[in-house]
C-alpha cells in the first residue's frame, strides 16, 4: 500500500502525485479482460477465454487464473492478475474476440465413439451425453435430488431402459445449457434409480439447433 509522506517515498511532489494517479487512471482504463460472458447464473457464469470456455461457480478459480467473484443474472465479477473486472452478458471486453454471427458448442467425439460435454441443468452442474436416440433430456433421479427438482410432482409414467422397463416422471427443466447455447423450459424425464450415469441430452433439447457431424466433432449450433 502506498502512503504519501512516507519514508519510503519521501515528499510528495504534486506533479509526481498526479502524474502518478492519471498513469494508474489510465492503467486502469485501458486494462481490457481476456475474456466475455457468455451465459449466466446465480452465483454461476460460463466464460469464453483464449484457453476456450470454462463455467465456474462462486469463489471458483479456473486453470487460466480467474477467480468468479459474483455472478447473476445480470452480470459477474472477476478477479484475474490481481485486477477486478465487472462483467456483463455478451459485453465486448477484449479486442482479441470475434463478435459471433452465431453461437455456437463444439464436442469431440471420445474413445467410446461417444459425445459427452460438462453443461448444466437450472444452474447446477451436469455431465451430458448426448443421444439422438432419446426423445427428451433423461436423467436419474439421483441428478434430480442432487438439483432439488421435485421430479414427483411431474406426470408418472414409465420408460423402456437397457436394464428393463422402469418408473419415469415426466417434467419441463428450466433451463439445459451448453457451452455458449441454452434453451428454456424444456422436456425431460426423471427415471426412478441410479440410471443413466451421465444426463442424456435428447432431442428436446438437440432439436432446437443445427447439428452437423465433421469427422469426429460435433457441433451445434443456434438457428437464430
Amino acid at each position: 500500500m502506498y502512503r504519501l509522506g512516507s519514508d519510503r517515498l519521501g515528499t510528495a511532489r504534486p506533479g509526481r502525485l498526479i502524474l502518478f494517479v492519471c498513469t494508474l487512471l489510465l492503467s486502469s482504463v485501458c486494462s481490457a479482460a481476456p475474456m466475455e460472458v457468455v451465459a449466466l447464473f446465480k452465483d454461476r457464469a460460463v466464460l469464453r477465454t483464449p484457453a476456450g470456455q470454462e463455467m465456474l461457480k462462486l469463489g471458483e478459480t479456473s486453470a487460466s487464473g480467474i477467480t468468479l467473484l459474483q455472478a447473476d443474472t445480470q452480470g459477474a465479477k472477476v478477479r484475474y492478475q490481481d485486477k477486478v473486472y465487472e462483467l456483463s452478458l455478451s459485453s465486448r471486453v477484449a479486442s482479441t474476440f470475434a463478435v459471433p454471427t452465431q453461437r455456437s458448442v463444439h464436442i469431440n467425439r471420445d474413445e467410446y465413439d461417444q459425445y459427452r460435454m460438462r453443461g448444466a441443468i437450472n444452474g447446477h452442474y451436469v455431465n451430458f451425453l448426448v443421444d439422438t436416440g432419446a426423445s427428451v433430456v433423461a436423467l436419474s433421479e439421483r441428478h434430480a435430488n442432487m438439483m432439488g427438482i421435485d421430479f414427483r410432482a411431474g406426470e408418472a409414467g414409465a420408460v423402456q431402459t437397457a436394464q428393463g422397463s422402469a418408473s419415469a416422471y415426466f417434467l419441463h427443466l428450466d433451463r439445459v445449457t451448453l457451452g455458449a447455447i441454452s434453451a428454456q423450459h424444456v422436456p425431460a424425464t426423471v427415471i426412478v434409480g441410479e440410471y443413466p450415469v451421465d444426463v442424456l441430452l435428447g432431442m428436446s433439447f438437440l432439436a432446437k439447433f443445427r447439428l452437423t457431424d465433421d469427422d469426429g466433432v460435433l457441433t451445434l449450433t443456434a438457428k437464430y
